[in-house]
């Protein structure tokens, strides 16, 4: 659909959707109904086989401020990468298809770039999980406000935010423009954390703020997460990443970043375990057990493991047999956690509970 409005927007919101027309309404209504309006939403349609199209084509018709384009393929990082290509703002946002945004949020954001010349502003975090007896816990990651004005002063304080996964993801964040432009092109071939860690690699400027609440929908259905052989390999690229990026600071032999990366990984492993001994799909026992000796075993999860040791119990069940290197009790141990209902998520354990 060709653009209607020529005016260069603030701020160009991109959301990438595929088979979303049960629930694509949510994140878009979230957007044209934000108090701040100096903005553009890109919606990417990747290969959908529903009406997703269709639905984004009368959002496009109701505002003028939208913009659809559609791409082959149905890898909604590709359609990201599509959605950028199309935008035209200063800053660029972008949308999961699940998700949305509180309605106060852009305003926060934009004010908190505006006030102290941020590149990368970073907000509140909500996680929605919805429960096998179709209960939904709803959990709350945030720093606390604050601003950083050298790339000096980030990597100093930048551990948090790869414990807790701030930067495991792009969604959410408002990324000056020029920023994204200057990445390298393999940055866009990569996972989204691959992604952020170019962004943050040289960067000087960053926000965190209060008050704008980005809400991440992980209820994806009340039934068992789908078994992932390919998870690890993706814990392991995320993991080799951070690790790259902080050798590269000149920051490997800091305990601070040390411990950071591994609670991050082990939490990381844990959940790969889970997903290898319970998700639902039709691997055989035998190769769910092959999987997860090959997890335990990985010489990254044994030095996370030896890191971490005199911290074993933020870990609950889990820390003794991966120390051990039991698969039998790896499996019980995530049986386990499965029937008493306890989700464990892939950011910080202080995160505030609640069921809603």
């Amino acid at each position: 659909m060709a653009r209607r409005a020529q005016k260069r927007p603030c701020v160009s919101v991109v959301l990438a959707a595929h088979d979303a027309a049960e629930h694509i309404g949510r994140a878009v209504e979230s957007v044209l109904n934000q108090r701040f309006s100096d903005l553009e939403l890109i919606l990417v349609d990747c290969g959908s086989h529903d009406r997703t199209r269709a639905q984004l084509d009368r959002f496009a018709e109701r505002d003028i401020r939208v913009d659809v384009i559609g791409v082959a393929g149905e890898s909604c990082l590709a359609g990201r990468r599509a959605g950028l290509d199309a935008a035209h703002g200063d800053y660029i946002l972008f949308l999961n298809q699940r998700d949305w945004l509180s309605q106060a949020f852009l305003d926060v954001l934009v004010a908190a770039a505006d006030a102290d010349g941020a590149d990368l502003v970073i907000p509140e975090l909500s996680i929605d999980i919805e429960q096998p007896d179709g209960a939904r816990v709803s959990s709350t990651l945030a720093h606390g406000a604050c601003f950083w004005g050298t790339s000096e002063e980030f990597r100093a304080a930048s551990a948090p935010l790869i414990e807790n996964g701030a930067i495991a993801f792009a969604a959410g964040k408002l990324i000056r423009r020029s920023l994204v432009e200057g990445l390298p092109s393999c940055a866009f071939d990569g996972d989204e954390q691959a992604f952020m860690v170019e962004c943050v690699r040289g960067i000087e400027r960053v926000a965190v703020v209060e008050g704008a609440r980005y809400h991440l929908d992980l209820a994806c259905g009340a039934g068992r997460e789908s078994y992932e052989p390919g998870m690890f390999e993706r814990c392991e690229r995320d993991r080799e990443g951070v690790v790259a990026l902080y050798r590269d600071w000149g920051m490997s032999g800091d305990e601070s970043v040390r411990r950071a990366i591994a609670r991050r990984h082990l939490r990381e492993v844990i959940r790969c375990i889970e997903n290898a001994s319970v998700g639902s799909g039709p691997a055989s026992s035998a190769d769910r057990r092959a999987l997860v000796q090959r997890i335990v075993d990985a010489e990254s999860t044994r030095e996370s493991v030896r890191e971490l040791k005199s911290l074993s119990h933020e870990f609950g069940i889990m820390y003794a047999p991966i120390a051990r290197r039991s698969v039998t009790g790896c499996c019980m141990g995530a049986r386990i956690q499965e029937i008493v209902g306890r989700a464990l998520l892939p950011f910080a354990p202080a995160a505030v509970s609640a069921r809603v």
